[in-house]
């Protein structure tokens, strides 16, 4: 009878001691900072991630399914499924890869060089990301083993008009898809631009 009272209040001080420390620090004695369940602290060593080869974006293999809040590095570049190698979070239902520069640096860039048809007047439409396909889609040159660029999907843009000739341009808008719409009330001059910028979503 004792050892079974001794054994009780056992595992009733184990419990207790759970439910007092669910909170947890890794690599020092003391109490994590306040709202982390768990802290790891080190000076000279850092953080490792489960490494693993991610089959597709919308894919949660090789884990079992999409948990959302889950992190891991991912070791294999593969332009055809839009992956790079890195760290990636699972949204629930994707995964998307980290950023490694500020969204200021890193998520918008000009529309490259195209060309507008301005010899006649006329409502006319264009699909921005098309061109912006055709053209980094297909470089004419690269450095040594430069790989693809892997290309965001259109619905992952925003596409913004930032200014152009408005004695040329008239009535000009974009929907989300980089489809542009826009009017042409006079021929173009040695002056007449047109500005466009990409920011990803």
């Amino acid at each position: 009878m004792k050892k079974n009272l001794y054994l009780l209040f056992l595992a009733f001080i184990f419990e207790l001691g759970v439910n007092v420390n669910a909170q947890v620090t890794i690599g020092s004695q003391e109490a994590p900072v306040e709202g982390a369940i768990l802290e790891l602290r080190s000076d000279k060593l850092g953080f490792l991630p489960p490494r693993v080869v991610l089959s597709e974006l919308s894919n949660p293999e090789p884990l079992p399914n999409h948990v959302e809040g889950m992190v891991v590095y991912n070791t294999k570049n593969d332009p055809s499924k839009d992956l790079q190698t890195g760290l990636y979070y699972n949204d629930g239902s994707r995964w998307i890869r980290f950023s490694t520069l500020p969204s200021s640096l890193d998520d918008w860039f000009y529309m490259p060089s195209i060309v507008f048809d301005v010899s006649e007047t006329g409502k006319f439409t264009k699909n921005l990301y098309d061109e912006y396909t055709k053209q980094f889609g297909n470089p004419k040159a690269r450095s040594g083993k430069s790989p693809d660029f892997i290309l965001p999907k259109a619905s992952d843009l925003n596409y913004y008009i930032l200014d152009y000739d408005s004695a040329v341009f008239n009535n000009v808008s974009v929907d989300e898809t980089g489809k542009m719409a826009y009017e042409i009330i006079n021929a173009a001059s040695d002056a007449t631009y047109i500005n466009i910028v990409f920011v990803k979503k």
